[in-house]
This record gives structure tokens, sequence and C-alpha cells, in this order.
């Protein structure tokens, strides 16, 4: 026998072993006392018109998933909509069937169809759940927060927010722009229109040494908790009380910095590790990425409170608003009056 005959029945019996016939099909039922998790269709207001988007909620109508650091991963995923779709839970390490990838290695959900999940959570910290198709582009994302029993004394308020950027265009509008640009069109970019030969010139460019592609699709809004800053969340705290905030960067192609403005914060995690703390009042964030920070409100807090994102390198911004009782909220605009700063290394 060659050495490659003897290769090749190696990979071949790795194989049966990783993928038995029944997981191929469906993975097994979860253990009775555990959660199910819907993907549904719903309709949110952006910039005061109606937009379908995907949503992924709990039996309680909450969205995403609470767990505790210990617990098992006991979820039944269940496709309520019409098309086939698949949840990756990002931050988690679950086995390798479990990883919610399209065919990697096994298929997208069907459509009103169920896939139940059961592996151990680990250890504690902000992470989400994302579809690894082009639907999270239409907001098929949620929070994934796994508790620390440790915290439990801690006399803290919690405050997650999901960030998003938002387009009225289709996913695959978006996409087909973006693959135009290494076909002599583009998007446009920062207000610019790059197609044809001013988007080829303008492509090798750089300022300061930096390519010219900070934000390579001009969004219709940037969401916090699936509003704008036009229709903010308005997040009722005490005076005087401490806030554990976690911030999730679910965008698809946007990097913010958090501003919590006249707050100084300390970051406590970064995505789903705890570090060194480090004390602030911005963070950058890069997508995909998520932070813990935790803050003391004054006790002679009079005012609303904005915790903004702002968009890299724009003026665009979004956030929610925490609001101690009978505290005044001010309007805020969706454009700031300067640009953003542009992440680096720092």
């Amino acid at each position: 026998m060659k050495r490659r005959d003897i290769l090749k029945g190696a990979v071949a019996g790795a194989a049966a072993l990783a993928f038995p016939s029944g997981l191929l099909a469906e993975t097994s039922a979860s253990r009775s006392g555990g959660q199910t998790l819907g993907i549904s269709r719903r309709t949110i207001e952006v910039n005061g018109k109606a937009a379908s988007v995907f949503g992924l909620r709990g039996a309680d109508g909450a969205p995403g998933l609470r767990l505790r650091a210990g617990d098992a991963f006991n979820v039944r995923l269940r496709n309520e909509t019409a098309e086939p779709t698949i949840i990756h839970w990002h931050g988690l390490t679950p086995p390798w069937l479990s990883d919610g990838v399209a065919d990697a290695p096994l298929p997208l959900i069907g459509a009103q169809a169920d896939r139940s999940f059961d592996f151990p959570v680990g250890d504690p910290g902000t992470h989400w759940m994302h579809a690894h198709t082009l639907q999270e582009q239409l907001l098929l994302a949620a929070p994934l927060i796994v508790a620390d029993p440790a915290d439990d004394a801690n006399d803290e308020q919690e405050v997650v927010i999901l960030l998003h950027d938002f387009s009225f265009s289709s996913p695959e509008e978006l996409l087909a722009g973006l693959q135009s640009k290494n076909t002599g069109g583009a998007m446009p970019i920062n207000g610019m229109d790059l197609s044809g030969d001013a988007g080829g010139a303008m492509a090798g460019m750089s300022h300061g040494g930096m390519a010219m592609d900070i934000n390579d699709i001009e969004y219709d809004a940037n969401l916090a908790n699936d509003r704008s800053l036009d229709d903010p969340e308005i997040v009722p705290v005490e005076r005087g009380g401490r806030l554990r905030v976690r911030i999730i960067n679910g965008a698809t192609a946007t990097a913010f910095t958090i501003d919590f403005g006249a707050l100084e914060g300390e970051l406590i995690a970064v995505d789903g590790q705890p570090v060194e703390p480090v004390r602030g009042r911005r963070f950058p964030m890069t997508t995909g990425q998520r932070i813990d920070v935790r803050v003391r409100l004054p006790r002679d807090l009079s005012a609303a409170f904005p915790i903004l994102a702002l968009r890299e390198g724009s003026k665009e911004r979004t956030g929610i608003v925490l609001r101690p009782a009978g505290a005044a909220v001010a309007r805020l605009g969706t454009a700031a009056y300067v640009d953003a700063p542009v992440l680096d290394l720092t």
C-alpha cells in the first residue's frame, strides 16, 4: 500500500469518527429544562420608516441569552422564518459541530426547523451571537451574556448595548457594491462617489499612510439596541449607583469610539476576558469586539447622561441615554460637529 493510500484511509476514518450519521442530519435533542431561542422576522422603525429585520429572542421575549458560568449551554434554536439560517456563538468555545458556521460541518437550519445544542458554557464574559450569513446585516444578532456567580453580591446595575449599522438596501446590494470596487465601480465613501476612473485613482490613494477605506459603506443609520439617536433607548438609573456597561459592537462594517462624556469609566474586560483596569472616558471598539466598563454615577446627577458610539472617522453617532428619576432628556442629533477618531494601536 502506498503512503498516499494510508493517508486517505486515515482521513476517512477520522471523518467517520467526527461525523456520526445522526449528527450530520441533526444534533441530538437537548436535555429537559433548557432554553428556547427563536429566530424570527420583525419590523422596527429607522429614520421614521419601517424596516424588516431579523430577531433572536428567548421565550420571555427578551433579545439574546443570559446564562451563568458553569451552566450547560442547553438551547433549542428554532428557525421561525421562511429561509434557512444558522447562528454562531461568538465568544464561546463549543464543539466543532455546534459552532454555527454553515457547512462547517452542519448545514443551515431549514425554514420552520430547529436544532438543539448542549455543551459547557465555560467562563463568564460578554459575548454575542450572530449569523455567519448576509442575514447578519439585517440585525440577525443578539447579546450572549455569561454572568459570573461571584458578582451576585455586587450592588450594580447591568446595562447591555448592542451596536449595529443599518441600510435600507439589501445585504446583496451592499455586497455587490463592494465587489464592484474591483471592477471599476465603488460604493460612495464618506460622501464621495468613487465610481469609474475616479474610483480607480482614489482606491490607490492614502492619507498619512492610511488607505482611504475607513468606512466602505455609507449606511442609512447606526443603531444602539435597535434605535438611533433620534429616538434612543432611555435607561432608568439611580443617582450614585454603580453600573456595569456591557457594549457589543455587532456592526457589520463599522468601528466606533465609545464616549462616556463627563463620566469616567473603568475598563474591566475586553472580548469577555478580564483585564487590568484602565480608566478613561473614551474607548475604541472594532467590529465584533466587546468591552465591559464599570461606572459610578454622581449623586448630584440632575441631568440625563448619554453613552455615545462615534462612527470611526465620521460625524455619525448612536447611543443610549442614562436617566435618573426626574432628569430631563436633551434631544441628541445623529451627527456630531467633528469627525470621530480613527482607531489605531494605542
